[in-house]
Order: C-alpha cells, then sequence, then structure tokens
C-alpha cells in the first residue's frame, strides 16, 4: 500500500513536470531579431496560437499570466512575426484585469457607508 502511494506521488510529479516551457518578459527579450522559428520555438515552447497573413507573414503568440490568488493580476501577449522563417518584428501587449469601480466595488465605500435608516418602533 505504501509503495503504491509513493508510485501514485511520483506519477503526478512527473506529469507537472512535463509542462510546456512558461513564456516570461525575459525569455521573450532573449529572442533576436533574425533568429529562426526554431531558435524560438527552442526558447519560449510552443506558441498559444499561430497566424498567417495575406503576404506570408506568419505570427507566433505566447501568453504569460501573473496570478494573485485565484485572479490573474496582469497578462502579458508576446507576438512574434517571421519571414521566411527568420523574426523580423517582436512585440507586448499587456492586459490587468478591470479596476475595482468598474466591478462595482468601492472598498472606501464599504469601509465608510453607515446604514442612514433608522427603524421605528
Amino acid at each position: 500500500m505504501n509503495k503504491l502511494f509513493i508510485f501514485a506521488c511520483c506519477l503526478i510529479l512527473a506529469a507537472c513536470s512535463m509542462g510546456s516551457r512558461i513564456s516570461t518578459m525575459d525569455t521573450f527579450h532573449e529572442v533576436d531579431l533574425s533568429a529562426t522559428t526554431e531558435q524560438v520555438k527552442a526558447l519560449l515552447g510552443t506558441p498559444y496560437a499561430i497566424r498567417t497573413s495575406d503576404d506570408g507573414c506568419v505570427e507566433y503568440e505566447y501568453i504569460e499570466r501573473i496570478p494573485i490568488g485565484a485572479r490573474d493580476a496582469e497578462t502579458r501577449h508576446y507576438f512574434i512575426q517571421f519571414q521566411d522563417g527568420k523574426v523580423v518584428s517582436k512585440r507586448v501587449k499587456q492586459s490587468s484585469p478591470l479596476p475595482y469601480f468598474l466591478n462595482n466595488f468601492d472598498s472606501y465605500d464599504m469601509q465608510t457607508t453607515q446604514n442612514t435608516e433608522t427603524e421605528t418602533p
């Protein structure tokens, strides 16, 4: 029974460690212009999406999610464009979750608002 439990734990840990690479700002900046598609995949892993334009450019998209607790505090989309198998352009698009006031949540009001209605006996 003990050996089976240890084997199951090792199997779960091995499965978790076999995930794809995580794209970060540091690894994105390591991609040189004129790098090949193979070099980019070796550095960043498999892209989230691949798009091809009418003029023959291929664009790879990688996503980095930065969590705080159960929410994503920030999301970064890394775009790398290839022409004839070489990197010709790179860009980053950052997005953050909606501010609290757009979610109808105001912590200041919650802390300072008092119930002004009085009950009549």
